[in-house]
């Protein structure tokens, strides 16, 4: 009987533990050099009234004042936040017929996971307000068993603007790992 005990141990940490290598996948991309006056402003937009999207617009505005930016009506620079959330068992494609390309592919549940993984996901448009052209696009992803999007949002955020200054226009694909709540 102590054996059984002995051997269930490591069975049921693995099956009760939820704290792991937290993923964050990272895409960036600067376009067109930023604005010597680093004045933005929100776009609004009558969905974006959430309790989480006004906790990461928030949240966006602090990383961009330490960046040197300000917020500003009638600004050069108009920031556009996403926000999202999806059953990462879903994979999410673009295109049509033979041109399809996938943004975010299905997420396998791992052996003996207690609950079905979500992904949180956050991309952050910096737009020149007079011709629209992109000036800085970040995005970031994390799944998610049992953390809630409003726990992701601060390492979201940092990984969306991690390139945010960067003056290649390349796109820069990254990932970090880092410790926490699934």
């Amino acid at each position: 009987m102590r054996r059984l005990t002995i051997l269930m141990i490591p069975i049921i940490a693995m099956t009760a533990s939820c704290s792991g290598p937290i993923k964050t996948r990272i895409e960036t991309q600067s376009g067109s050099p930023l604005a010597t006056q680093k004045q933005y402003n929100f776009t609004t937009k009558p969905e974006q009234n959430s309790e989480a999207y006004q906790i990461a617009r928030k949240m966006v505005a602090n990383a961009l004042a330490t960046n040197g930016f300000t917020a500003k009506d009638n600004a050069p620079i108009l920031v556009h936040i996403a926000l999202g959330g999806r059953p990462a068992s879903i994979a999410m494609t673009a295109g049509e017929k033979d041109d399809v390309s996938t943004i975010a592919e299905q997420k396998e549940r791992k052996p003996l996971q207690s609950c079905e993984d979500v992904e949180h996901r956050l991309t952050i448009n910096m737009v020149n307000a007079s011709d629209g052209s992109i000036l800085y696009s970040g995005t970031a992803a994390e799944y998610h068993c049992k953390g809630t999007i409003e726990q992701s949002l601060p390492h979201l955020i940092d990984a969306a603007l991690s390139d945010l200054g960067n003056s290649s226009e390349a796109n820069i694909s990254k990932t970090r790992t880092r410790s926490g709540l699934e």
